[in-house]
């Protein structure tokens, strides 16, 4: 499945790019920023990879550009209670910090997991990380209670909160061509991508926001 808005593209993490992932979240740009600062060898990485390639979780590459710049993702879903138990973002090309790209990724996947039918995102912000909590916060999210004392802190994304707050955010840094639709390039053969496309078409109308979904065969 490929993911296209806001002038960037998601696509599903596959095994052939988790040596990429791994490099880079070893480096000491990404893993300052990280509660879990060990190395990660290829070992770990692949068992990683085999538990989270399934239904329940959304590991992303960033595309811009036509390079892929980071990875995005949305974890440990449970999609009875509507809600996304964790989720990140980590940039690895340094000369797409401080771009439009990061909130491009947020809104692109923020977007996708509204029109999947879920309702909430968790993520956790180590306290210290200042310019990721001034964009989380910028984006809806807000520290649960009992968080402020915590060394790594969660907040939570209601989906009403985040279309308030990206309404405001996207008209200020995109042009409308940039998000007057969403395309979601899928394979009818593929168990993954069918799941999706269903949850897409269940949901109604009235509760996509606004979004004009564009569905084509990848």
């Amino acid at each position: 499945m490929r993911i296209k808005g806001y002038g960037i593209a998601l696509t599903r993490l596959t095994s052939d790019e988790i040596e990429l992932v791994r490099e880079h979240r070893n480096s000491e740009t990404i893993k300052q920023f990280m509660e879990y600062r060990e190395e990660i060898s290829a070992e770990q990485q692949k068992l990683w990879f085999e538990s989270i390639n399934n239904l329940n979780n959304n590991y992303l590459i960033i595309h811009a550009d036509g390079k892929k710049i980071g990875l995005i993702y949305g974890s440990n879903i449970d999609w009875d209670k509507k809600e996304t138990g964790n989720g990140g973002i980590f940039i690895w090309d340094t000369a797409y910090w401080n771009t439009p790209a990061s909130i491009a990724a947020s809104f692109l996947l923020t977007d996708t997991s509204v029109l999947f039918g879920l309702e909430r995102t968790y993520i956790k912000v180590l306290k210290t990380n200042k310019p990721a909590i001034a964009f989380n916060t910028s984006l809806g999210y807000r520290l649960l209670p009992g968080q402020e004392n915590q060394e790594n802190q969660q907040y939570v994304l209601h989906t009403q909160d985040y279309i308030r707050c990206r309404n405001v955010l996207r008209s200020k840094i995109f042009k409308p061509a940039d998000y007057a639709e969403l395309i979601f390039e899928v394979n009818p053969d593929d168990p993954t991508d069918r799941f999706y496309l269903e949850r897409i078409e269940q949901l109604p109308e009235t509760e996509r926001a606004g979004f004009k979904v564009v569905l084509a065969a990848s």
